[in-house]
């Protein structure tokens, strides 16, 4: 039923507060290691590198909520249920080999999204500039603008990560002994599916990218132009 739909968001509803949180912050720190002084405009490389650290600060919740999300979308198609829900999925990694289990693919993990939020922030910045008029200010862009920015961001940031996200959620998903190294997924997917395999659930990706990352942009636009007026000398 519906409900199907949901399988597994219980980990990753519980951390996204905390995982956009660290990305802008990470994405921030990033940007503020590069300037000279506040107010300097960064290239797009340097743009790039500050959200490739902001892929890296995430990583320590994103791996073991991706871990628990993938575990419970698995077990939605068979017939054996083990476990009840996210909270008795992480009890049962951790009982069962520690903080290893909980943190099962972050390789994989950082191999995706140190590029891709990297991509991400870089195509956002560059969206935006383009949209502003000559002699206009990126903060006074229009909401429609920031959604189509945001969300063109979120399909750039996907079309990067999709490959390695496919072949964490399978290393994610497989039994322990299943895969001895990181490169035996890759070459196990390229055997049975070809490269073809690595861009498994495309077509879905790309439909949720755009509406939840322009959202997520705009949300993060409102928030800071509210903090800045709420507090102006922060």
């Amino acid at each position: 039923g519906l409900w199907g739909l949901y399988k597994g968001m219980g980990a990753p509803l519980a951390g996204v507060t905390p995982i956009m949180a660290m990305t802008f912050f990470g994405f921030s720190l990033g940007k503020k290691l590069q300037q000279t002084h506040p107010q300097e405009k960064l290239r797009a490389h340097q743009v790039f590198i500050a959200g490739g650290l902001s892929g890296l600060c995430t990583a320590i919740i994103v791996v073991p909520a991706e871990r628990i999300k993938c575990l419970l979308q698995a077990q939605a198609n068979s017939a054996q249920k083990r476990f009840s829900g996210p909270v008795d999925c992480a009890r049962q990694l951790f009982q069962e080999m520690g903080l290893r289990s909980l943190y099962r693919g972050t390789v994989l993990t950082l191999l995706r999204d140190i590029p891709a939020t990297g991509v991400y922030f870089m195509s956002y910045e560059l969206m935006k500039e383009k949209m502003t008029p000559h002699g206009g200010r990126v903060s006074d862009l229009s909401v429609a603008r920031i959604l189509l920015a945001g969300g063109v961001a979120g399909i750039c940031n996907w079309i990067v990560a999709i490959p390695m996200d496919v072949l964490k959620s399978r290393f994610q998903t497989a039994p322990e002994s299943r895969y001895r190294r990181v490169a035996d997924v890759f070459r196990e997917v390229l055997r049975d599916e070809g490269p073809r395999g690595l861009y498994k659930g495309f077509t879905a990706a790309m439909l949720r990218a755009f509406p939840a990352n322009a959202a997520c942009f705009l949300g993060f636009e409102v928030s800071m132009k509210f903090l800045n007026w709420l507090f102006p000398d922060g």
